[in-house]
């Protein structure tokens, strides 16, 4: 039968047409192999946190130049009240993280998760531990829920758990895992607070987020990264359910998301050198922001307490989280890819 099928072809074909075919399919083959190569020794490479900025501001110019406000609500996402929301918390405190043996058999038999993210994960959680990162027994748990994986964009495949910030796009990144831990335990979030996030970008945050909280709320200013993210979350929740409370909304995080104040605490992910006043009114009394604030060249993590005295005044106290140990985001622009911090003159 096989040789009925060469002779087939041998009398069928004319030898220089098969000539043109075979040298075709080599080099299609050779160059098809090269592309990787190529894509693989340029993705070495990790942009530096000011040529992102850069990438930022040319972004936003033509991102803005084509988008409209009915454009901008018809992508809002919002989880409509009365819907009955994932419990992520519960899941999170049924958890075992005693050892890594019982945490590693309760994840195979409870998710789906790839076993080699797995070590990684469970090995950076023990590091946050000893440097004070991740504090509370929750705060760990929702770490360990979180892949990771998931939120790093393709052109990062293979630094999901590298202790730095890497690129997701449009000018935006996905923080540090010891940052996000460290953000996410001065939070010191309860199971019945409302929590909000300004800056969803990769989802990562958010994420953890909604292992603390039925109840999240994030915003993002750039679009296509806000579609993405949000085509990312959908995607997500049929093997983590949690994911499904988080909702989101395209628009200015400066303004807050009134709709759904108070807030008991928010975050802010992307760098300001003062405390965005709409903000701070959505905030309820005893609730905490945290935020990196300072100028363009030097934050500091901070953590913003409102408080209510006796006499109905509201005032607020402030601490450095990290005791003086600068960090750097992303600036905190306007819908017209302006910083809202005040520029610094040379």
């Amino acid at each position: 039968m096989a040789n009925a099928f060469t002779e087939f072809f041998k009398k069928s074909i004319p030898a220089p047409l098969v000539f043109s075919i075979f040298s075709g399919l080599v080099i299609g083959t050779s160059f098809g192999l090269s592309i990787p190569l190529i894509l693989l020794s340029n993705s070495e490479r990790v942009a530096s946190y000011e040529e992102v900025a850069a990438v930022s501001m040319v972004e936003d110019a033509l991102r803005l130049a084509g988008r409209s406000n009915s454009e901008e609500e018809s992508f809002a996402y919002v989880t409509l009240p009365g819907v009955q929301k994932y419990d992520g918390p519960r899941l999170a405190q049924s958890m075992p993280i005693e050892t890594k043996e019982t945490w590693l058999s309760w994840m195979s038999r409870n998710r789906g998760d790839d076993p080699v993210f797995l070590e990684q994960r469970w090995n950076w959680a023990q590091n946050l531990v000893i440097t004070s990162e991740l504090k509370r027994p929750e705060d760990v748990r929702a770490f360990l829920l979180t892949p990771r994986e998931h939120f790093v964009r393709a052109q990062n495949k293979g630094l999901e758990y590298a202790d730095t910030w890497l690129p997701i796009g449009y000018g935006a990144t996905i923080t540090d895992p010891d940052v996000v831990s460290m953000m996410t335990t001065t939070l010191n979030v309860k199971p019945l607070d409302k929590v909000l996030e300004i800056g969803t970008g990769s989802g990562y945050q958010s994420a953890i987020l909604s292992y603390l909280t039925k109840d999240v709320y994030t915003i993002e200013i750039i679009r296509p990264l806000f579609l993405e993210t949000d085509a990312l979350y959908r995607k997500l929740e049929r093997n983590f359910p949690s994911f499904s409370v988080i909702n989101r909304k395209l628009g200015d995080g400066y303004y807050g998301w009134e709709e759904y104040a108070p807030f008991d605490k928010i975050i802010v992910t992307c760098s300001i050198d003062h405390i965005p006043p709409p903000l701070l009114r959505q905030l309820s009394p005893g609730g905490i922001m945290v935020l990196p604030l300072g100028p363009p060249n030097r934050q500091y993590i901070m953590e913003i307490v409102k408080n209510e005295e006796a006499d109905g005044s509201i005032t607020l106290s402030r601490r450095d989280v990290y005791n003086g140990q600068s960090v750097k985001f992303i600036p905190f622009r306007d819908e017209g890819g302006v910083s809202y911090s005040t520029p610094v003159i040379e």
